[in-house]
């Protein structure tokens, strides 16, 4: 199976397709946008990290293509300290900005100076002597480059949730919504959300996004812990309020 990812090769999202496809040819993008615009069918793309919240390039663009959300993917995220010198010896650490962000303690306790890379695979390709990278265990295999330290984010509970694309059918248990109200009034909002409660529906997401058509003008990305009548009826209600899009039906995949 062929699958438009993002790259290079060695990034976590590298990673977490390779944790729900096993077997696969890998078609690297450099943007969110590119991997929507591949000609490749089967897509797979990061939608939420638990410290950086929502990936709004995939939100705004699944709004705005008929792609299909058929899976979700969690990966817990554990950084690494790759490098060829020793930890007394590193001056530099390398990687994507979140990354950076995610390790704030050992970077502050060595006084490493940080420089931003496009990817964290891409830092471990880009080191030099003196320097470091914080990017995932299976970039630093592919790169043949030694782990100084294992899990070095400052916190434990750092997860990403990907989402497939066109891909095979899986059970359905929760689904993906755009909710775009037809009119600005006060209450609508409530008035939309009540579709969910009104037919015992969680919501475990809601974002909300500009639709980029005026200052003021939103749309709404909900995910909804339902796939059955209910979610058939909700979606009733909520046409009477705007448009709505079904971005799919799924289920998190172990």
């Amino acid at each position: 199976m062929r699958v438009a990812l993002l790259g290079p090769e060695g990034t976590y999202t590298h990673q977490a397709a390779e944790k729900y496809f096993g077997e696969f040819e890998p078609d690297f993008c450099s943007t969110i946008r590119e991997v929507f615009e591949s000609e490749t069918d089967t897509k797979f793309m990061p939608v939420e990290n638990s410290l950086g919240g929502g990936v709004s390039d995939t939100i705004d663009l699944l709004r705005k293509n008929g792609n299909k959300i058929t899976a979700e993917v969690v990966l817990p995220i554990n950084h690494a300290l790759i490098s060829n010198s020793g930890l007394e010896e590193i001056e530099t650490i390398k990687s994507h900005p979140q990354a950076l962000a995610q390790s704030e303690e050992i970077i502050s306790e060595h006084e490493w100076e940080k420089v931003e890379t496009d990817s964290t695979a891409k830092a471990v390709q880009e080191i030099q002597e003196g320097e470091a990278a914080l990017a995932s265990e299976i970039a630093a295999e592919i790169n043949e480059m030694p782990i100084v330290q294992t899990a070095v984010q400052d916190t434990e509970t750092n997860t990403t949730r990907f989402f497939v694309l066109n891909g095979e059918p899986e059970p359905q248990e929760k689904a993906s919504l755009i909710l775009e109200p037809g009119e600005d009034r006060p209450g609508l909002l409530h008035s939309m959300l009540s579709c969910f409660a009104g037919h015992q529906i969680n919501l475990s997401h809601i974002q909300s996004r500009p639709t980029k058509k005026g200052l003021g003008e939103y749309f709404f990305y909900v995910e909804a812990e339902a796939a059955d009548e209910r979610l058939e009826k909700a979606v009733q209600c909520l046409e009477t309020y705007g448009d709505i899009k079904l971005l799919g039906k799924y289920s998190e995949v172990e």
